[in-house]
């Protein structure tokens, strides 16, 4: 709408109200008209100027209204002209002004104005809709941009999501690599094409498995579906196997790949992929391809509405090059497991070669799910016709691109093509591409294939013949003498090294390998075309067309000519030698520019790491140590990698931290604990060959990664924080790269001087681990725990391979099969279940016993399963069948063990009831009940003769029994606390033994001597194992993770540094000069809290030390003891001033008055005592308390003293007289007590009720409460209006004090024990760090996780303003912790304190 038409309207409008306006004044009569006529006009006016600044904005062509308002503006005009004209005075103006407006005349009567008004109001009806229309447009269209707005974001945030799934670049058959690759030529395979689509169309078995032997055609085959099923809009994914070609050449990236392309190919699958993702995160890149497959895939095509007709086909090819033969046979299984998917037509369509893990998993499987067809099962005559088909096709391109003759190549040489083939497809494409080369004539390429004359029987003969006339025409072409041996050598190096890489490279990244130019690269491979697939872009790697092509050129027999043949060692040792030289030259620190330390992985996609760690750079990274492998022995000790000062030792020198930083990056990890395992078993290989110093720094190498893994995977930046900071002194790695340090640790924690015991600490489990078990083989541990699961992990690398979930409770303990094919895993639940060892497939659910499973054994025979209950039986199973065999009755309690004798005829079981009991395993009747133990007997094992088996008691103690005779044979004691689990050493040798005072002993089964003592988890440890070799023990414990120690270090008893108890408690002085622990071993450690020394410890109680406290003026501590106690030392000096005696019973508390001239000291003996804090005579006994007493506090002014008791009061005492004051009733329990600043108030607690008191009534003034929780400690703020109390279930919560208000709650990491206002009241003081408070605190609202102020702990990290910087071994998490500015002290697991001092200001730099 032209706004010019409004306008002139709207003037037209002020015109004529300006005339009526003279109407009011004058004409008296019709003043009710001529208003009535006025507030029509305007308003109309008003809507007029309103459409014409919508008319004016850029939007109004979206408005369309305001073209159907044209009309109504049109008819407005005219009546407001016609109006004017009416109204218009007819005496001139200056007649008017003459005799006033008096004269003026109505020209309307009374229906004539009714009339106008209707129409004016019509007309002002019709703009106000026509506003509406439009704004109703606007909201419409916004709402429009909004809705498109949040479905963008939900994209975005959907392709953020699938943007972490690891994939496998090429693997689909239309990826960019592929775009070359051929399909089937018209007319051929015409009768297996429709066989698939008929398959693939109408409902029937799911998997269709296409098999034949190598060259037969299968990738072509599987292509061309592929692209048939992507037409029909039926394609979910493919995935194109191709060994040696990186990623496609195993399944780590397989399921993630696949989830990634169905998330494409179907927009309403993609929702669910994503929020699966967004639920775990981890299912990214580790689980298994069990838990992927069942999140990723099946969870989310189960959560489609049911749709019969969306089909979705999945195309893998080549099956058989997948590289780990248990990665077929969990494929196969996780395509058979499909078959129950019902809310879509899901089809599988599989190539392979007839190889025997493939045949063996399709054999296990139903035949009603698969349908197979082999290719060489196909009548040759239809091949030969297919082959024909294909031949003529190819000749006639060439015929036409060479413009040939019409005849050529004739009939018969067509002929004598196929036959030649022998049936092989690969044959003719290969001689095809090879016919097509554009460097020579057709036809002597023709008659170089036709004048084979090779007559061998071998199968690959007539291939073999035609490789070495292709390769001799294509890389010498006639050339002799030198010219042909420099040919020969950049083949070699060249071409060599296309078939030996683990990995395909561009040609770019191959010049970058071997140190050559482009150009010369370009040259090697100009003329072979007809073997290999070579891109036009540089960047695009360079594959092979066929495997058969590398298994002739490194076979010696196949390939007879010296200058092809590809000598193995040679090429496998220059290339390991150009990747170390690769690793040197380009890595260095934080290669991508991450800056924070604590920058995880899982936020960086892979398209970015590209940017800084080249093809060339990751391949070597990846596999330098692959290619030493292939080396023989001989050519390696010669080899010069391994000599002093050599490329491996310069490595290790410079670059391992770099190194991992890269694989990190990468998400290669595993690989690289493998490859240091593998580098440490080459060198024990060519041990007399090489220097025991790189042997030495292997070593430390593989324990610095095995003990860093888990962090490095998770941040790559903290190889050079954590890993470095928490090595042993002496290690090799650490002291080779002090120059890594972080500079914000201004000063490093006390760590041990060499590596422990423990090899690696394996997370995952996010609840207390029961049992841990290594496979038959040694290459698996299995880990039952309280978060209901069981968890397969790779015992080299301590990756998470399987994630087992079934049962609906505790999982007690796991336990594979004789054979390894199968775990058996006992829970609260009441059930057994078995599964499948290597694919995690739940097998069996055995159902039986009445209360929970405690343990589930397999005979030695793997036949039968026992397993121990609550319900105080054993049963006996068949594992094939899980038929219940037996039930053992006898013990009069819980049932905790029961395992066979090696040779399967006994039965021993553990019970609460005190007692062992022997069975006979096949008549199920008891032999024997042998007694003993003085507590529950929780674990029982045979010795591998089966001589003499092992119980464990809650008596704390491992008694080793006859198994014949019964007779009790030895007693091993030395554990603090409850014997939960004993296992014998393979050779029979040792016994070891875990127990809840936190360790695991090693003893020797002969003697009975303790031999080792195994320290490092920090809570009761459940169960040990040994590996099959007995080199290494398993751990599994209450904090969550499972140890594996190396228990070939020697048979001296080795014990870890620190206390032999728990600390209590950590804190810095006020000024945080010192720092003083209190711990159950009956000392109080005192230190400089500046310097970070290791503390002194203070000797003389005789029990637990309960509560330590400094005096006001820094000069004394005090400690209470169980031993009735209270003792004074010297803070500067750590000297023994006096010992404070007079309670009959343990003091649980002591507190110096603020005045510093008083000690109060409270104890079970129901009473408080007062003494003087300088000479330690006892002033007063202040009685009344009829329980223990808790707790006591003074007053700000020191004139009075709270306590709190069991007794269930709160009593104020004059502190001078000890005269009681008051009692104050109403807790059910107080734990304790605290004044207000100002005095005048009293805080109370008791578990989870806070209670304010007046000190003068005792009067009850508020009680706070609604949480869950006990209460661990209650604080004021220092104007006394807010109080906080902080719990045990981590979290701190803030109140007013007058209103009784929650204002706040923080969700921290850590139970507060002491938490101080700061002065000015924006930050909360706790051993974890400063929290903040938010600006306006009005609402119990909960902030988690809190801002912390400067340096924090934050649950496995140390931050900085809530950034992580620093990872904390999992030892150092949870325990005893005081935080002083930048200086923290953490008691660790072994209870030793280990002091950080960082930078007061940290920057974003190393």
């Amino acid at each position: 709408m032209d706004p010019g038409t409004i306008i002139a309207v709207a003037t037209t409008a002020t015109t004529i109200l300006s005339l009526l306006s003279n109407y009011v004044q004058g004409v008296k009569n019709a003043r009710e008209d001529v208003e009535g006529l006025l507030k029509q006009i305007e308003d109309i006016r008003s809507l007029l100027l309103r459409i014409e600044k919508i008319a004016k904005s850029p939007d109004s062509a979206k408005l369309p209204a305001l073209d159907t308002a044209l009309t109504a503006i049109t008819q407005t005009f005219s009546d407001i002209q016609e109006l004017i004209e009416k109204v218009k005075p007819k005496k001139s103006k200056r007649l008017m002004n003459k005799i006033g407006l008096q004269a003026l005349k109505w020209p309307f009567t009374k229906e004539q104005m009714a009339n106008h008004i209707t129409r004016l109001e019509s007309e002002k009806v019709s703009l106000i809709l026509a506003l509406h229309a439009d704004s109703t447009t606007v909201i419409i269209d916004i709402d429009k941009r909004v809705t498109g707005i949040t479905q963008n974001q939900d994209l975005a945030e959907q392709d953020r999501q699938l943007a972490k799934l690891g994939y496998a670049d090429g693997a689909a058959f239309n990826s960019h690599y592929r775009v070359n690759e051929p399909k089937c030529v018209p007319d051929t395979r015409v009768d297996l094409l429709r066989n698939l689509h008929e398959w693939n169309v109408y409902p029937g078995k799911h998997i269709f498995w296409l098999s034949g032997m190598a060259g037969m055609g299968k990738s072509t085959i599987a292509r061309t579906v592929a692209h048939e099923f992507s037409e029909a809009r039926q394609l979910g994914a493919s995935f194109f196997f191709s060994r040696g070609g990186g990623d496609l050449g195993n399944a780590q990236k397989f399921v993630t790949t696949i989830a990634l392309q169905l998330a494409r190919s179907f927009p309403s699958i993609k929702s669910h992929i994503s929020n699966a993702i967004k639920r775990n995160e981890s299912i990214t890149c580790q689980g298994g391809l069990r838990n992927q497959w069942k999140e990723l895939i099946l969870g989310p095509l189960s959560q489609l509405a049911s749709h019969h007709t969306l089909r979705v086909t999945l195309v893998v090819d080549a099956l058989d090059e997948c590289a780990h033969e248990q990665d077929v046979a969990i494929i196969l299984q996780l395509f058979a497991e499909a078959k129950n998917l019902s809310t879509v037509d899901f089809k599988i369509f599989v190539t392979s070669r007839p190889e025997t893990p493939v045949r063996l998993g399709f054999r296990d499987m139903p035949e009603i799910i698969h349908q197979d067809l082999a290719l060489q099962n196909i009548p040759r005559l239809i091949v030969e016709k297919d082959i024909t088909v294909y031949l003529r096709h190819e000749l006639l391109t060439i015929r036409k691109e060479r413009q040939l003759s019409s005849h050529w190549p004739g009939e018969e040489k067509i002929k004598q093509l196929v036959e030649k083939s022998d049936c092989i497809f690969i044959y003719i494409s290969t001689a095809c591409l090879f016919i097509r080369d554009l460097n020579w004539q057709p036809d002597e390429q023709l008659s170089v294939i036709l004048q084979d004359d090779m007559m061998e029987d071998s199968p690959t003969a007539k291939l073999d013949s035609m490789y070495i006339q292709v390769l001799t025409q294509s890389v010498f072409k006639e050339k002799q003498g030198r010219q042909r041996a420099r040919l020969s050598a950049r083949f070699k190096q060249v071409v060599g090294s296309i078939v030996v890489l683990f990995n395909v490279l561009p040609a770019q990244g191959l010049a970058a390998l071997l140190l050559v130019s482009l150009d010369e690269i370009a040259s090697a491979l100009n003329s072979l075309h007809s073997v290999l697939d070579i891109p036009e872009d540089v960047l695009h790697p360079i594959r092979l067309l066929h495997p058969s092509f590398r298994d002739f050129l490194l076979d010696e027999k196949r390939c007879a000519d010296v200058d092809i043949r590809i000598e193995a060692d040679e090429v496998h040792k220059n290339t390991a030698r150009n990747c170390l030289r690769l690793l040197s030259d380009n890595l260095k620190r934080d290669i991508f520019g991450l800056k924070l330390p604590g920058a995880e992985v899982k936020d960086i996609q892979n398209v970015q790491i590209e940017s800084c760690l080249s093809h060339a750079l990751q391949y070597a990274c990846h596999y330098w140590v692959a290619h030493l492998e292939k080396i023989s022995h001989d050519r390696l000790v010669d080899s010069g990698l391994f000599h002093e000062n050599g490329p491996i030792h310069k490595f290790f020198r410079n670059d391992f931290l770099h190194w991992l930083e890269a694989l990190s990056l990468t998400r290669r990890m595993p690989e690289g604990v493998l490859m240091i395992i593998k580098l440490e078993s080459l060198l024990e290989f060519i041990q007399h060959d090489r220097s025991s110093t790189l042997s030495e720094i292997v070593y430390d190498a593989k324990r610095f990664i095995l003990s860093n893994r888990f962090v490095i995977e998770k941040a790559p930046l903290q190889v050079y924080a954590s890993a470095l900071i928490f090595c042993p002194r002496k290690s090799i790695i650490r002291n080779q790269y002090v120059s890594e340090f972080p500079k914000w640790m201004e000063k490093r924690p006390w760590v041990e001087d060499n590596w422990s015991l423990t090899l690696q600490a394996l997370e995952g489990h996010t609840d207390m681990v029961r049992s841990a078990k290594f496979s038959p083989d040694g290459q698996q541990l299995a880990s039952a725990s309280d978060d209901e699961t069981v968890q397969l992990w790779d015992a080299k690398t301590g990756a998470s391979l399987q994630t087992l979930e079934g049962h609906t409770e505790v999982v007690n303990s796991a336990e594979f099969s004789p054979d390894g094919q199968q775990l058996a895993s006992a829970s609260f639940d009441k059930t057994v279940r078995l599964w499948d060892a290597k694919t995690g497939a739940s097998l069996q659910t055995l159902e039986g016993h009445t209360k929970t499973v405690r343990s589930a054994t397999f005979s030695p025979d793997g036949r039968q399963l026992a397993s121990a209950s609550d319900d105080g039986t054993v049963r006996l199973w068949n594992s094939k069948t899980g038929a219940s065999l037996q039930t053992l009755e006898g013990h009069t309690a819980v049932v905790n063990s029961a395992v066979f004798s090696p040779h399967g005829q006994q039965l021993v079981s553990a019970s609460d009831d005190n007692t062992v009991r022997l069975w006979d395993a096949t008549t199920g009747a008891s032999l024997q009940m042998l007694e003993g133990h003085n507590g529950w007997v929780k674990s029982v094992t045979f010795s591998p003769d089966g001589q003499q088996f092992a119980s464990a008691s809650n008596d704390g103690t491992v008694r080793l029994w006859d198994s014949k005779t019964g007779a009790m044979l030895q007693t091993l004691e030395g554990h603090d606390g409850m014997v939960l689990s004993v296992a014998f050493s393979p050779d029979g040798r040792h016994l070891a033994s875990a127990s809840n005072d936190g360790t695991a002993r090693l003893w020797d089964a002969r003697t009975g001597a303790v031999l080792q003592m195994l320290e490092g988890h920090k809570g009761t440890v459940f169960s040990v194992a040994f590996s099959p070799h007995g080199r290494q023990l398993a751990s599994a414990s209450h904090d969550c993770t499972v140890r594996i120690w190396d228990v070939t270090t020697g048979t001296s008893l080795q014990m870890l540094k620190g206390d032999a108890n728990r600390v209590n408690s950590v804190a810095f002085s006020s000024d945080g000069r010192h720092i003083h622990s209190a711990s159950e071993d009956n000392t109080v450690q005192l230190g400089d809290g500046t310097i970070g020394a290791r503390l002194e410890r203070l000797e003389g109680h005789a029990d637990t030390v309960n509560s330590v406290k400094l005096s006001p003026n820094g000069w004394q501590v005090a400690s209470a003891s169980d031993d009735g106690t209270v003792r004074l030392w010297d803070i500067t000096t750590g000297a023994f001033l006096q010992v404070l005696e007079g309670h009959n019973s343990s003091v649980n508390w002591v507190s110096f008055s603020p005045d510093g001239q008083q000690l109060a000291s409270v104890s079970n003996d129901c009473t408080i005592r007062l003494w003087d804090a300088k000479t330690g005579s006892s002033l007063q006994t202040l009685k009344g308390h009829t329980k223990l007493v808790s707790s006591a506090e003074f007053s700000p002014d020191s004139r009075q003293l709270a306590s709190a008791s069991s007794d269930c009061t709160v009593r104020l005492w004059d502190a001078k007289t000890g005269a009681s004051l008051q009692t104050l009733k109403g807790h059910a329990d107080i734990s304790s007590v605290i004044f207000s600043p100002d005095g005048r108030q009293l805080a109370s607690a008791f578990y989870n009720t806070v209670r304010l008191w007046d000190t003068k009534t005792g009067a009850s003034l508020q009680t706070l409460k609604g949480h869950m929780g006990s209460i661990i400690s209650v604080a004021f703020s220092p104007d006394g209006q807010k109080l906080f109390a902080s719990y045990h279930n981590d979290t701190i919560r803030l109140w007013d004090r007058k209103s009784g208000k929650c204002l706040q709650i923080f969700k921290t990491n850590l139970d507060i024990i002491n938490t101080p206002f700061s002065l000015d009241e924006l930050w909360i003081e706790t051993p974890t760090g400063e929290i903040q408070l938010t600006a306006a605190a009005s609402d119990c609202v909960q902030i988690s996780p809190p801002f912390y102020k400067g340096w924090s702990l934050k649950g496995d990290w140390l931050s900085w303003n809530t950034l992580n910087i620093l990872w904390l071994p999992v030892e150092f998490r949870n325990q005893a912790v005081a935080n002083h500015k930048n200086r923290i002290a953490i008691a660790d697991s072994s209870n030793s304190l280990r002091f950080l001092e960082l930078s007061s200001e940290f920057e974003y730099s190393p």
